[in-house]
């Protein structure tokens, strides 16, 4: 017997007729999937749950679907998911694992748990518009700190931060616009750098600025989370992130090159990247912007909030120490590892959901701008510059996904074995 479940049916009208405890693996496994988990970690915590509530289960989840095999051998129901790709959604993540945790310890029943996850898994408002502008801007004004602009870029950095934060929240109401969200967004961003170029009394750097601008839209984070998974042999998994990454990165693309059709190239000559990062009470601002933007665009928890603000802080600062070592290129896998460390305590004793700690620090660690940086040199025709900086972004990559993975054999995440939660 099958069913097919898509991503706008209610989360349990397609299950009847199932056992409670399959109906609560399938439901939780579908509201992890929906709150933005990798799929090697859905796949593992489906298992693990399932063994606890005594149901035999198959599992394969990709970025857009998750196909679920009930029952032993030859007698099996097969449930298909098709659901869109998933967006992060801290306090999603933050509520899905207390209640795993709780549904462990025997302090809510599967009846009750079925409940509390189809109240989690409803559709979250849109972020209201000024909330969303408002983090877009200082999430702006915070990379172009710690990129090294000098005070007019911060200030361009940020309107492009509020034109990216302006289609966003468009992007949240209206389906269409979600689908050429980067586009538009690059497009907008490199038209008012060009304007600026143009009527502007000083220079800017396009590297800053447009890395700035759009930081959100960069797919660093996809990047790690897709070498993740193929390091733990997901491999459909993870090529077809890998792919999507590809995708965001031409969709990008095409709107800079949109941008300097009607802008001008003169743009293309602007000021290069500035060598010096700064380290000193400049920091102080650019954390507290980039961890209250964070907290806004991942929706967490306002009693996360110093949380988010321990992981940004100590993935900022440890990666700029790290840089500073002879060979600065292992301070990606030094800070992937350090905070993987601290992530994994804090989960294992302190019970802190490890999507908290881990995907605030991931987010302001990832190379997503250099992969960006690497397409911004193909267009002033440096293509030696461009190769050079796509291979560092992917070994970057690498080492912090090398990091995450020794972090993890080094300290267990939960005190339940087989518990991992993104």
């Amino acid at each position: 017997m099958a069913w097919l479940m898509t991503s706008d049916a209610p989360a349990q009208a397609s299950l009847v007729g199932a056992d409670d405890p399959a109906k609560l693996t399938l439901a939780i496994g579908r509201a992890f999937h929906q709150a933005g988990i990798p799929v090697d970690f859905l796949e593992e915590l489906m298992r693990d749950l399932a063994v606890h509530l005594g149901v035999t289960l198959q599992v394969n989840a990709l970025p857009t679907s998750l196909t679920v095999a009930i029952g032993p051998a030859y007698a099996q129901r097969v449930i298909i998911m098709r659901l869109e790709p998933a967006k992060l959604h801290l306090r999603k993540l933050a509520l899905l694992n207390e209640l795993v945790d709780a549904l462990r310890v025997g302090t809510i029943d599967v009846a009750g748990a079925l409940v509390e996850t189809e109240r989690i898994d409803k559709a979250q408002p849109p972020t209201p518009v000024v909330a969303l502008v408002f983090a877009y801007a200082l999430l702006s004004l915070g990379v172009a700190i710690l990129l090294g602009g000098g005070s007019m870029d911060v200030i361009v950095a940020t309107l492009v931060g509020i034109g990216t934060g302006s289609i966003a929240a468009i992007a949240e109401r209206v389906p269409a616009v979600d689908r050429i969200f980067e586009v538009s967004a690059a497009f907008f961003a490199t038209l008012i750098i060009g304007l600026f170029e143009r009527f502007g009394a000083h220079e800017v750097s396009l590297y800053v600025v447009i890395i700035a601008g759009i930081v959100q839209l960069l797919p660093g984070l996809s990047l790690t989370t897709a070498l993740h998974e193929l390091a733990n042999r997901n491999l459909v998994a993870g090529t077809a992130r890998l792919g999507g990454v590809l995708v965001t990165l031409l969709s990008l693309t095409c709107g800079f090159a949109l941008g300097v059709a009607v802008a001008g190239s003169s743009i293309l000559t602007g000021a290069s990247v500035p060598m010096q990062r700064p380290f000193g009470l400049l920091i102080v601002p650019a954390i507290l912007a980039i961890t209250f933007a964070v907290t806004i665009i991942l929706h967490a928890r306002p009693r996360d909030v110093g949380w988010v603000l321990a992981s940004c802080a100590l993935t900022i600062i440890v990666s700029r120490l790290l840089a500073l070592l002879p060979e600065p290129r292992v301070a990606a896998f030094g800070t992937a590892l350090i905070v993987g460390l601290g992530t994994n305590i804090g989960a294992r004793y302190l019970r802190i959901p490890q999507a908290i700690l881990l995907v605030p620090g991931l987010y302001v660690l990832v190379p997503g701008s250099l992969s960006y940086e690497s397409i911004l040199a193909v267009f002033q025709r440096n293509v030696t510059d461009a190769v050079t900086l796509a291979l560092n972004a992917v070994l970057a990559s690498i080492l912090i996904v090398s990091g995450l993975l020794l972090s993890q054999l080094v300290v267990r995440p939960s005190v339940h074995d087989g518990d991992v939660t993104a």
